[in-house]
């Protein structure tokens, strides 16, 4: 058989995009199949590896080309989750994986790391790579960073504002993704360590088990669920956030119910397609669509999340949070309307049956059309094949994703051909044009040959010798810098970070003073960890200090900062904090270009920080109370009020969990964020002798809570373990603490 294809109109299809698109989550097949037939216009869904939702259902290899197949026919698209952090051993199965997808027309990526990041942009030319809200995009620097990168769309931190995501559409001309309704984390994404350091089931690798909807109890004892929010509803927003310049409305739900995915879906697809035929026409969300909305499965009661809010306690459940019911009839409905039916795309045929001609159907959709030629029709030599026999046989298109609106016979009614040779025909014309809708979003590797990513061997660096590596302190209260400066000799100390908020709330000259009178040592400003719009005035306070030359350079906490330094022209030394991932050689490679130092994962153990490569210039946390969650909610303005401190004394708040175990929670009032830290601090005292004999420069204490006792004791410590085994002899000093914690260097996560 052969077939004939018409192109004309497949570029003005593909390009024709809505104004605002409706992006639905998927965690198995029924829920992508759900999630079509009630209106959205596109799936993000997880595969066997890679993805943020370990625990659900997810899709084999063949599962998803077949939803990219049915996707792409009805003119929809699909976005693969590879959003975790991936670990060195893992990279190499990365390209394997995606090859397969790639060809088969996947239409973009929602990626964290920044090491697959670089390597999906080498390989597969053409694929959309989305920003993982899991980057932690807070303001218009980090989304232009992305966009240097090479991401097309992002999908920033939930806690932002209308106008903050104004600003970076204004700013950056990216595409934005942000999630319009289902449950929310408390804390900011790819930030929070809260499941992994309590259970090693860390977020950043798809496995939180969601220690923030579970009890606690606060100073008076009573038990409450103060971290878990509730769950996030904007129909009455819609018109707002279109107004805003948002591209995607992304509905969360990977781990729920095709019944859920469909009804959420078909009721934001009916609002927004309301306002968008008519944005002058009053816009009002009816009682009746409302109570159905708020009955899917709802966590306690809803709230309009971050969009017109910086925090408040309407916003957290407090009482146990649990999952309303939804009626049977409501659910049967949905069932019925959008998963008991199969929608298919309507076309329209002709078809040439004559005597001693090849029979031809021609097969129509919209301006698109395919003809294809079948076997040599022969005289009847009984009974032939008369018009309606044909229809009967054409028009049944059984399990494709077409049905025959109208069928066009041409026939001379005393010609005859086989059956299945009228099937065989359909057959064919009904794949050629499934190909031809298909042809376009096809993808073509770079060449023949399958990329494959291969681990990447480092030349070896010049080791550090034991005398070039530095013990270095970080403080954030006045309290610790002073103790420090006061209590180290002056071979002793090297380096020292101070946190950036005691320039803008203490004496600044008071600091600057100290720094003067110790002027052997090597300072770094440790910048903010959350920058958002609000810290940019504090941001132009910290230039003027960063451009006197005080400082030799600068701890970077978040994409944000880095930016932002860049865009000023500030040329010092530039450190990653841990909070800026690095978990493969990728990502290393890539900030070897950007940073002076990196700053080792906290997630990773020994053997996985060993996996890394003989990578010069890096640093190691030895010493410190790990921080769980940073959050935009502030637990003390949820349980008693805003206290709005501006003082440099740590505002700290405390909640006990089921085990007794004690949170300080800190509140910045300066950035407003909450700080919640872990019960004990990470000390790897027992670890250092073998910790000294890697490739660091920099091994760093930090400071937090501590007051000048705590301060004084730990840091004799460490600098006489250093000392001891930097001249080759044991530490004979006792950890001054019982309780402390070894964080993930021996076990690691999942």
């Amino acid at each position: 058989m052969t077939a004939f294809s018409n192109h004309k109109g497949m570029k003005n299809m593909i390009n024709n995009k809505k104004k605002v698109e409706l992006l639905a989550p998927a965690g198995d097949f029924s829920c992508f199949m759900a999630a079509m037939n009630a209106g959205a216009d596109a799936v993000y869904l997880g595969g066997s590896k890679f993805g943020a939702r370990a625990y659900a259902n997810n899709f084999t290899q063949e599962e998803i080309i077949e939803a990219l197949k049915i996707a792409h026919l009805f003119g929809k698209r699909i976005y693969l989750t590879v959003n975790t952090l991936v670990k060195e051993k893992e990279l190499s199965e990365l390209v394997p994986y995606i090859q397969p997808l790639y060809d088969a027309g996947l239409d973009g990526v929602i990626i964290q790391d920044l090491g697959v990041f670089e390597i999906l942009k080498k390989h597969f030319p053409g694929l959309e790579l989305h920003a993982s809200t899991q980057m932690t995009i807070t303001g218009i620097h980090g989304a232009r960073f992305l966009k240097n990168l090479g991401a097309c769309r992002i999908v920033p931190a939930r806690e932002l504002s209308l106008e903050e995501l104004k600003d970076i559409k204004n700013e950056t001309g990216l595409e934005i993704e942000t999630f319009i309704h289902g449950a929310m984390c408390y804390g900011y994404s790819g930030q929070c360590l809260l499941s992994s350091i309590l259970g090693g089931r860390s977020g950043n690798r798809g496995r939180c088990a969601g220690p923030c909807r579970l009890p606690y109890k606060n100073a008076k004892g009573d038990t409450i669920y103060p971290l878990s929010l509730k769950d996030m509803y904007t129909l009455p927003l819609v018109p707002k956030l279109i107004e805003a310049g948002i591209d995607s409305f992304k509905i969360e739900g990977r781990m729920k119910s095709p019944e859920y995915v469909a009804g959420v879906t078909a009721m934001y697809r009916k609002y927004i397609d309301l306002y968008l035929a008519n944005p002058y026409k009053s816009y009002k969300v009816s009682a009746v669509d409302e109570a159905i909305l708020r009955g899917l499965y709802i966590r306690s009661d809803t709230c309009t999340g971050y969009y017109t809010q910086h925090n408040h306690k309407s916003m957290v459940t407090l009482k146990e949070p649990g999952y309303s019911g939804c009626s049977e009839e409501v659910l049967q409905n949905i069932r019925n309307q959008y998963l008991n039916t199969k929608k298919n795309l309507p076309i329209h045929g002709s078809i040439r049956v004559m005597q001693n001609e090849p029979a031809k159907l021609t097969l129509y959709y919209q301006d698109i059309s395919v003809s294809v030629t079948g076997d040599m029709v022969s005289a009847a030599m009984n009974r032939p094949l008369l018009e309606e026999d044909i229809c009967n046989k054409v028009c049944k298109l059984g399990d494709t994703h077409f049905q025959m609106d109208k069928l066009t016979v041409e026939t001379d009614q005393v010609s005859f051909m086989p059956v299945k040779a009228l099937n065989e025909l359909r057959r064919q014309a009904c794949l050629a044009l499934e190909e031809t809708i298909l042809e376009p979003f096809h993808k073509r590797s770079v060449s023949n040959e399958q990329p494959v990513y291969k681990l990447t061997n480092f030349p070896m660096s010049e080791k550090v010798e034991q005398s070039q590596k530095a013990l270095y302190v970080l403080v954030s209260t006045y309290e610790q810098f002073k103790t420090v400066l006061e209590n180290t000799e002056r071979e002793q100390m090297q380096g020292i970070y101070v946190s950036s908020d005691l320039l803008l709330e203490h004496n600044a000259e008071q600091i600057i003073q100290q720094m003067q009178k110790y002027s052997y040592i090597k300072y770094y400003l440790a910048m903010p960890c959350i920058v958002r719009k609000r810290s940019y005035p504090h941001l132009e306070k910290l230039a003027k200090y960063l451009n006197q030359s005080l400082f030799a350079g600068v701890l970077i906490r978040n994409i944000e900062t880095f930016q932002w330094l860049q865009e000023t022209g500030y040329n010092g030394e530039y450190i990653a904090d841990y909070s800026v991932y690095a978990w493969n050689q990728e990502t290393l490679k890539l900030y070897e270009t950007l940073f002076h130092r990196t700053t080792l994962p906290v997630e990773l153990n020994k053997k996985e920080i060993n996996s890394l490569g003989n990578i010069e210039a890096n640093e190691m946390l030895v010493y410190g109370r790990l921080p769980l969650m940073y959050s935009a909610n502030c637990i003390r303005k949820t349980l008693e009020r805003c206290e709005n401190r501006t003082d440099t004394k740590p505002a700290i708040f405390y909640l006990t969990d089921r085990y007794q175990n004690r949170f300080p929670i800190l509140q910045n009032c300066l950035h407003c964020y909450n700080i919640l830290y872990n019960t004990v601090p990470m000390s790897l005292h027992s670890q250092l002798k073998t910790l000294l004999s890697y490739n660091c420069e920099v091994y760093r204490i930090e400071f937090t809570l501590e007051n000048e006792i705590e301060t004084k004791e730990i840091l004799a410590f460490y600098f006489d373990a250093f000392t001891s085994y930097e001249k080759g002899r044991d530490c004979s000093t006792e950890f001054p603490y019982q309780q402390f914690t070894n964080g993930h260097y021996k076990r690691g996560v999942e």
